[in-house]
């Protein structure tokens, strides 16, 4: 699954305005409210080409879910950006694209990491 992006986000209006953009664009795109969901998606089959990740949520944060994709061989070579509205408080070793979400600039990171 190459095309595809998994976005981890607790807010519903954005997983969808997101998907509704990323699939104009060719992408299939899956869509998580929380770490664990998205672990779920990650373990359950073909991994996607790029994760973009909100660090701030309910059930499990994007903080234990880094920790715990750094720890899995094949979770850890997925590219990851992580969105965040915060973005001094993120992870320094992380690709980090501040909210609002600029568009070109996650296109680009998309484009890279799935190499279309």
């Amino acid at each position: 699954m190459k095309r595809s992006v998994l976005v981890v986000d607790d807010e519903e209006d954005v997983r969808e305005a997101l998907r509704d953009l990323l699939e104009q664009y060719g992408y299939k795109v899956l869509a998580a409210p929380n770490g664990r969901e998205a672990l779920n998606i990650l373990r359950g089959g073909d991994p996607p080409g790029f994760v973009l990740l909100d660090l701030i949520m309910p059930v499990m944060n994007g903080w234990e879910f880094l920790d715990i994709v750094s720890r899995d061989k094949e979770l850890s070579r997925i590219p990851l950006s992580i969105s965040t509205s915060t973005p001094d408080q993120a992870p320094s070793d992380h690709d980090v694209i501040p909210k609002p979400i600029d568009v070109d600039v996650l296109l680009e990171r998309i484009r890279i990491a799935c190499g279309a």
